[in-house]
This record gives C-alpha cells, sequence and structure tokens, in this order.
C-alpha cells in the first residue's frame, strides 16, 4: 500500500535528505530533533565547520549534486583519497621545521612500501581462512627494519588514516575489512561555502521539523508507529530512523517490540570513533598563507595532531584547524581550558617553531560527548565486516527503517553516505527508485590508495634514471617479443622502474628451486639456463626469464651469466602494479603467455 505518512527521527543529512525526499513525492511528513537546529554532525558557526568539513571525492558525489541543484557554492582544495590537500601538496614539519623534499620522498616510500605489504598479508589472510587483526598489528607483522628516523614516521601516516579517516586508533581497526567495497567518487575533496550548514539550513528551510524533541519510545505494529518524544506522541505509517549509532548503542530509545537480536549485535559490534577539533584563532595569519594543510610530524611515540588546516586559504580567517581522532580525541573533549591551550601550543610549535602567537580563542568540539551524537562516525573494528553495516540498514516489517552514515554499504563516515541513506530509505517505503542518486562504478577506495601509490612509484623511478639510459631500455624492449607490442608511453613507464644488475661471467642470478620474486630481461649479453647443472637454452638480449615466477611458488631453474651481462630486474609486487595501471599492456602480456603455450601444446 502507498505510504500516506512517515516520521523522521532526526535531522542531520540523513533525516533531511528522507524527509524531503518524501514530501516531493507527496507523503505526509514530520520531522523529530532532539536539537535545537538542523544538521545533527553538520554544525557550522561564524562560517567554520564544527563537525562535517569536507566533500570526500567531489565529482559523481551526490552532496556536490544537491548543491548545485540548490545554487550552493563549492570549492575544490584537492586531496587523493589517502592525504587530506593531496601528498603532493602537503607539507611535513617537526620541532618547528619543514621536512626537506627528499625526506618527504622518503617517508612516503616507506609507508607506501607498508602498506603494499599490509594488503598482501591481507590477500593471504584470506586465502589461508585466517584470523581478522587490526592495522596496528599488521604493520607490526609486516614490518621491516627501516631506518630509524623513518620508522617514526609510521605511527604519523597510520593514524592519518586510522584516526582522521574513522575516529579511532590503528588498534582498534580491522585490517580485512576496514575498507572492505568502499566506493570512492572522483579524486579531490570540496569546500561547501559559508560551511556545511548552508546546505543542512537549505535542506531543512521547508520542512516540517520539531526541534527541541528527543525521541524516547518508538513502538510499531500492523497498524503503524508510534512515536514519543518529550511526553507527546506521533503516530504514521512508517518511522525512518536516523540518528546516530552512538545513540543507537546508548539504549536511549526504548524499541517495542525490542529491536531484532541480528540488529542489536550489528549495534554492538560496529564501532564509533571520535574526531575532535581544536579550533585556534589569531589576530592575523602569520603562517604561509597558501599552505592549506600543515603535516605535524610526532616528536615521540605521541602523536598529536596530524594535521593543522590553513582557513586562511579557504576561508580569509585566521583560524587553524588541528584534528585529534580515536582515543586522543576524546581526552581533547574531557581537558580544561588550560591543558587545551596548552597541548595547542605544543603542536603549534612543532610546526611554527617558537614565534607562535597567543590566540585570540581556542575552541574544541565535543562530539563524543554530545548526547545525540555520542561519537563522530562508524568503523569496523577486527572481527567485523560491511556485512555488519546491511544489518544496520535492513528494515524492520515495513514499519521500522533505518538511515544515517552507519547504514551505507559502499560510504559510511561521510556526507555522502547520510545523505545517500536517506534517500535510499525514502526509496524503501514509496517504492520509487528514481529517488536514489545514480550509482557512480568507479574505484573502490582500496584500489585508489593503490594506484596512487603506483603513481608515486612511477614518478620516483622516472627522477632516479637519466634520460639517455632510459631510451636505451625502451630501445631493447621494442625489439623484444615480450613487450614490443605494449603501447610505447606505457612501455616508458615499465622501462623506468626496473633495477638494473650488471653481472660478471658465471654469475648466478637466481637458483632453481628458491622463491621466485621477480622478473628479467636480458639488456646485453647472455644468460644461460640451467636445469640439473646441464644447459637447456640461452637468454639474449631483448629475451625475458622469470615472469611464469609470479605465479609459481619456486624458480623452475637456474639462470648463470654468459659473459658479462646487463640485467634489468623488476620485483613482482611493482610489476603487479604496473599491470594494475596500465591493463591494456596486461591484456597483450597474457596474450602472449596463451599464444606460447599454445604453440607448445600443437
Amino acid at each position: 500500500m502507498r505510504a500516506k505518512s512517515v516520521i523522521v527521527v532526526g535531522a542531520g543529512l540523513a533525516g533531511l535528505g528522507a524527509a524531503r525526499a518524501l514530501k516531493l513525492a507527496g507523503v505526509d511528513v514530520t520531522v523529530l530533533e532532539a536539537r535545537d537546529r538542523p544538521g545533527g554532525r553538520v554544525w557550522t558557526q561564524g562560517g567554520v565547520d564544527l563537525g562535517a568539513h569536507w566533500i570526500h571525492c567531489t565529482d559523481g558525489n551526490p552532496i556536490t549534486a544537491i548543491c548545485r541543484e540548490l545554487g550552493i557554492a563549492t570549492t575544490f582544495v584537492g586531496g587523493d583519497s589517502s592525504y587530506t590537500g593531496g601528498w603532493e601538496d602537503l607539507k611535513l614539519y617537526r620541532n618547528g621545521l619543514a621536512l626537506t623534499d627528499e625526506r618527504k620522498d622518503a617517508s612516503i616510500q616507506l609507508i607506501d612500501d607498508l602498506h603494499d605489504a599490509m594488503d598482501s598479508l591481507r590477500r593471504r589472510i584470506l586465502l589461508d581462512g585466517g584470523a581478522d587483526i587490526s592495522l596496528q598489528d599488521a604493520a607490526k607483522n609486516v614490518m621491516a627494519e627501516y631506518d630509524a628516523e623513518l620508522r617514526r614516521d609510521i605511527p604519523w601516516h597510520q593514524e592519518l588514516v586510522a584516526r582522521d579517516d574513522a575516529g579511532a586508533g590503528a588498534a582498534n581497526i580491522s585490517l580485512l575489512h576496514c575498507d572492505d567495497g568502499y566506493e570512492v567518487y572522483g579524486p579531490g575533496d570540496s569546500l561547501i561555502a559559508g560551511g556545511c550548514g548552508a546546505l543542512t539550513d537549505r535542506l531543512a528551510a521547508d520542512l516540517p521539523i520539531t526541534y527541541n524533541a528527543p525521541v524516547t519510545h518508538v513502538m510499531h505494529g500492523p497498524h503503524g508507529v508510534t512515536v514519543i518524544a518529550r511526553g507527546v506522541m506521533h503516530r504514521a505509517d512508517h518511522c525512518i530512523i536516523t540518528v546516530p549509532l552512538g545513540v543507537l548503542k546508548s539504549g536511549s530509545i526504548d524499541f517495542d517490540p525490542p529491536l531484532p537480536a541480528e540488529k542489536r549485535k550489528a549495534v554492538a559490534d560496529v564501532g564509533v570513533g571520535s574526531l575532535t577539533k581544536i579550533i585556534c584563532t589569531f589576530d592575523t595569519a602569520f603562517w604561509p598563507r597558501s599552505q592549506y594543510v600543515f603535516a605535524s610530524f610526532p616528536t615521540s611515540d605521541d602523536v598529536g595532531p596530524t594535521t593543522v588546516l590553513n582557513l586562511w586559504k579557504t576561508h580569509q580567517r585566521p583560524i587553524l584547524v588541528m584534528l585529534y581522532g580515536g582515543a586522543a580525541g576524546g581526552g581533547v573533549e574531557t581537558m580544561d581550558a588550560v591543558s587545551v591551550r596548552a597541548l595547542a601550543m605544543s603542536a603549534l610549535h612543532n610546526v611554527f617553531g617558537d614565534a607562535v602567537p597567543e590566540p585570540t580563542s581556542i575552541r574544541t568540539t565535543g562530539w563524543t560527548q554530545d548526547p545525540w551524537s555520542r561519537g563522530a562516525y562508524m568503523y569496523l573494528p577486527p572481527g567485523v565486516s560491511g556485512d555488519a553495516v546491511n544489518v544496520l540498514a535492513s528494515p524492520i516489517d515495513n514499519r521500522l527503517f533505518f538511515a544515517g552514515e552507519h547504514t551505507h554499504r559502499i560510504h559510511w563516515a561521510t556526507m555522502q553516505s547520510g545523505y545517500h541513506s536517506g534517500l535510499r530509505a525514502a526509496s524503501e517505503i514509496t517504492g520509487d527508485v528514481s529517488l536514489l542518486p545514480n550509482r557512480r562504478f568507479t574505484e573502490t577506495r582500496r584500489w585508489r590508495e593503490q594506484l596512487k601509490r603506483a603513481e608515486r612509484l612511477f614518478n620516483a623511478a622516472h627522477k632516479s634514471i637519466t634520460p639517455e639510459e632510459l631510451e636505451a631500455r625502451v630501445d631493447m624492449m621494442l625489439r623484444s617479443p615480450v613487450f614490443e607490442t605494449i603501447p610505447a608511453g606505457d612501455l616508458r613507464v615499465l622501462a623506468a622502474i626496473f633495477a638494473r644488475r650488471d653481472l660478471a661471467a658465471g654469475d648466478i642470478l637466481c637458483e632453481a628451486g628458491e622463491k621466485a620474486d621477480s622478473l628479467f630481461a636480458v639488456m646485453s649479453g647472455h644468460l644461460d639456463v640451467l636445469h640439473d647443472g646441464v644447459t637447456i637454452a640461452r637468454k639474449h638480449a631483448g629475451d625475458v626469464a622469470g615472469e611464469y615466477g609470479m605465479f609459481l611458488p619456486h624458480r623452475s631453474a637456474t639462470l648463470r651469466a654468459h659473459g658479462y651481462t646487463v640485467v634489468l630486474e623488476l620485483d613482482y609486487a611493482k610489476f603487479r602494479k604496473f599491470l594494475m595501471v596500465f591493463p591494456e599492456a596486461m591484456m597483450v602480456l597474457f596474450g602472449q603467455a596463451v599464444a606460447q603455450n599454445a604453440s607448445r601444446v600443437n
């Protein structure tokens, strides 16, 4: 039957999106909001966002679309899904000094290697059916003996993701599921002109919202839904619950009958993180005004704010915003004003040195302490998969529906997840799928981060090789039956990431039976292929060896230099990155392997 009336509990982005869609569909809507304002965890004061701050991944994002529909301006600030503002534009600071570009490149190479190793560990665990572990334990599992100075960077890189993206520490986030199936839109973040509150205010403008009406009881049955807010009874055909997950965890809403056991378990299992801002206002901007994000590298094991945001760049206001997530964020919320000031000044000295003037005002946010939010946004702890998000989103008896950032399986912890989930709930009630935004089949976040790591690898490789050496490698590969059909532009990228090895006559390149970890291309000279000590073949300039080791556990033959020989070596991890970024090359190589195998069979 067609829904005639719906109660929406909560006037955050999920509730506003659902209510607006239902109203436009001709449904009688009542919105009950505990606060005295709309927006929920979107809250802007004086143009400064105290809660949600960015449209993450701008192009194709439903938040971008609704802003355009409502005529709300946005400002593009960049970013690459891994680093706020984008790694290339990020400046790293420690002890009041900016790190050199070389030191910065070394730091990113370190963490890229670490994340590649963690991805491999994730795949092994999934293949073996092993138990889930935390991001922190995964890092310890694969961490090599890096230079002691570089090892100090690892907590910062991990916490940037674990605290800022998930609102929890790396010890609390699942390795297997932290971003499982999480999709992203077009790259780069944007800000909403005037703050994100400009959007929620517009969405709320024409909606029937009752403020200061916290819901305490929700009863449902065959004849509809009854909701009690501040002792007042409201009845409707259906109800959409959009309160934050932290509020559901608190048990402040009594459901009659109780929520199903599976949903109660999901409420208990999925984590709620903390992200706290310290907002410092000054008389004037004493820092580099054109730099958007300053990375505050730790001076000890205690990671302070991962980043300091420059609101002069985006708002033309002398304000710096520091982000503290996880336990650190929760701790800031309980500090007194003197302790917060001391903490803020210590962090600012770490970035800008001793010449930091006293702020004219310091403000902290307190989403964990707020009874109507009880946290920032959801995350998946070890042992909890995205299936729990589906359970949180599932309707009950076609009467109760659920929305909010914690109910969106392919996005969470963002404005778009909240807004999109509200449209989904409205669509479920009305049966009108046109209420849903168009699905954008782009990358998953994990895939995009792998692509960004590959991009950084390729750029670093091109900087480390002379143009003459690169051209010589490309010329050799163009004469190779393995590489000659790869598009020339792709081939130049591939040629740069090989490492050169010079072998004297008789040098062993690899032994039969040892673990295979790289392929080889003969640049000049010759390689003998030995089986049981007998030469069975010889590789010449342009020939490739070891490519099948990507799919076999051990070397099938020994390779030995026949005279002075120059070999180019490429480990399989880098080769996979190349094939991931250049799939046309992958298809060419795959076709050649099939053809070679067919010729042997025939």
